[in-house]
């Protein structure tokens, strides 16, 4: 009648799926040590992603405007807000270099990243623009530089030149040198 089975602890785990409680604890672990090698890194990396991003969006934007300034026959006007960390950039109808409501905004108070601040600029009442041919209209100041800062103390800016030409510029010295 009924067939004596032997027992056979090994056949009753045979046909179990799932972790064993050791295999969960490694993973873990391996886990762990990854993040407690990987943080710092990500942590000390982020403030210099910030101030790029920041640096690239000016950038960025100064380009824009110079396009829309040759597309429209227009003046292109950039101004930079120190104190708020925000910037605007606008077509100027009336040619007074000054935001005067009825113009059109390209962006206005664009902020910058989290931590990233305008430490200064050397353009006149921190402001530059663009005529229709791309170039700084007659009569402006030779150019300059908007100059960024992080938390961490690297410095980062945007240079416009004379000519209308736009770069990004670092510097370790505290905007002794360019690089």
């Amino acid at each position: 009648m009924y067939k004596k089975r032997s027992f056979c602890f090994w056949k009753k785990l045979k046909n179990q799926k799932g972790f064993t409680l050791t295999e969960v604890i490694v993973i873990i672990s391996i886990l762990g040590v990854m993040a407690a090698i990987s943080i710092p890194s990500y942590i000390s990396w982020l403030p210099r992603h910030r101030l790029q991003t920041s640096v690239r969006q000016i950038y960025d934007d100064m380009n824009l405007a110079k396009i829309r300034a040759v597309k429209d026959n227009i003046v292109a006007v950039i101004i930079f807000t120190p104190a708020t960390n925000t910037y605007s950039v606008f077509l100027d109808t009336s040619g007074n270099w000054a935001w005067d409501g009825g113009e059109t905004i390209i962006r206005q108070n664009a902020p910058l990243e989290n931590g990233v601040t305008i430490t200064g600029t050397t353009l006149p009442s921190h402001t530059s623009g663009f005529n229709n041919r791309g170039m700084l209209p007659i009569g402006a100041t030779p150019g300059g530089v908007v100059q960024l800062t992080n938390p961490t103390g690297l410095l980062m800016g945007v240079n416009v030149n004379a000519v209308g030409g736009i770069s990004i510029v670092t510097s370790t010295d505290n905007w002794v040198t360019w690089s």
